[in-house]
């Protein structure tokens, strides 16, 4: 059955690992691209969902997920069960033994889906990998705006696989839609999956896609995801701004008080509240682009 729950784009993200490596070499990274197709596929009736972006790094994947928030975490709670089965059949030392924590961010606006989508695509640069984020190969960067959005030589229909071949490459009874292609690295095409058009109709043009994937959001995104669980609601926030607001400049009403004035609260805020750019923008009635001049 269906779930009902209206659809969102979600950020949904594994916390990295400290000690353990999620995807060793080539081949467990060819394996962890072919299980978000086989996620998709196999929850395509009850909770689907659409793959919008994704990164798989050596301890932590991250991807964009357009569905319910239900489906959403149903499709990062079988990828971790389909990964922790591949590495009990696969890996000669012990499978992942630290605990799984991952979560699925709402994105609320088409501005904080393209900074998104870059904060993904943008992971192995951010981590010094020496790859720009078309040329990483376990990214869907690469088929943005990109040769390789074109069906590459040499695929091959997933419906003229043999049932032996098929078992042999995915080695799992789940249903692929035979249009989909396989490469001959035994990687399935990730423009099969992934909505990688939708990507380039959002930025526009290749252009602004740079521009994005220049910003730099890093510090923004990740107090939103990793701090989000211990932050305060709009109304605390506000509430702790009009307390600062009347100790520090005598007056309850910030629409009262000078740019400058308004800067400093805010920075006195941030400070007591561990508050995000964008919670703050929202109650001090400030601009986010200036608020990350000043902060970034």
């Amino acid at each position: 059955m269906k779930t009902s729950v209206s659809p969102h784009y979600y950020h949904c993200a594994t916390k990295g690992f400290d000690h353990c490596v999620l995807f060793a070499d080539t081949r467990e990274f060819i394996a962890g691209m072919n299980r978000i197709a086989l996620c998709t596929a196999k929850l395509k009736e009850s909770f689907p969902v659409i793959v919008v972006a994704f990164c798989l790094m050596d301890n932590h994947l991250h991807v964009i997920l357009y569905g319910s928030r239900e489906a959403c975490l149903k499709w990062m709670a079988l990828y971790h069960k389909l990964t922790m089965m591949w590495q009990r059949s696969h890996r000669e030392t012990a499978p992942i033994d630290e605990p799984w924590e991952y979560d699925a961010w709402q994105v609320y606006d088409e501005e904080d889906l393209k900074q998104k989508i870059a904060y993904v695509f943008r992971n192995p640069t951010v981590a010094r990998m020496g790859f720009t984020p078309q040329g990483y190969r376990w990214s869907s960067a690469r088929l943005v705006f990109s040769d390789y959005g074109v069906l590459p030589e040499g695929a091959r229909r997933i419906g003229s696989l043999s049932s032996y071949e098929f078992r042999n490459t995915f080695e799992s009874k789940i249903v692929l839609p035979e249009e989909w292609h396989l490469l001959p690295d035994g990687l399935i095409w990730p423009g099969s999956y992934t909505d990688f058009k939708r990507v380039e109709r959002l930025f526009g043009h290749p252009r602004n896609y740079l521009f994005y994937l220049n910003q730099n959001v890093e510090p923004e995104i990740n107090q939103q995801m990793y701090g989000e669980t211990i932050s305060l609601p709009d109304q605390d926030v506000a509430r702790i701004t009009r307390e600062i607001a009347q100790r520090q400049f005598g007056v309850n009403d910030i629409a009262r008080l000078g740019l400058p004035d308004r800067i400093q609260l805010c920075r006195l805020v941030k400070k007591e509240t561990k508050a995000s750019l964008k919670q703050l923008a929202r109650v001090l009635h400030l601009p986010l682009a200036d608020l990350k001049k000043i902060f970034e």
